[in-house]
C-alpha cells in the first residue's frame, strides 16, 4: 500500500511543467492519489501534456511505471 503524503498535485504539475524532474515519493503519491479520486482527470491530464512537453528522465519513466 502505498502512503499517503501531503503533496499538491498543483506543484507536481508545475514541477514537471517548468522541466523538472519530479521525486519518487511525488510521483507515487500523485498515482495513488489519482486512483484514489483525490486528483481530477483535467489534473493528470495536465500532468501528462507537461509529461508531453518536457519529456521524462529514466528514472522518472521507472518509478511511473511501477507505481
Amino acid at each position: 500500500m502505498t502512503t499517503v503524503e501531503p503533496f499538491d498535485a498543483i506543484d507536481v504539475i508545475r514541477a514537471k511543467r517548468d522541466g523538472g524532474a519530479v521525486p519518487e515519493p511525488e510521483l507515487r503519491w500523485m498515482v495513488d492519489a489519482y486512483t484514489r479520486g483525490y486528483v481530477s482527470d483535467a489534473q493528470m491530464a495536465s500532468f501528462a501534456m507537461a509529461i508531453f512537453q518536457r519529456g521524462m528522465e529514466r528514472s522518472e519513466i521507472r518509478v511511473l511505471t511501477d507505481a
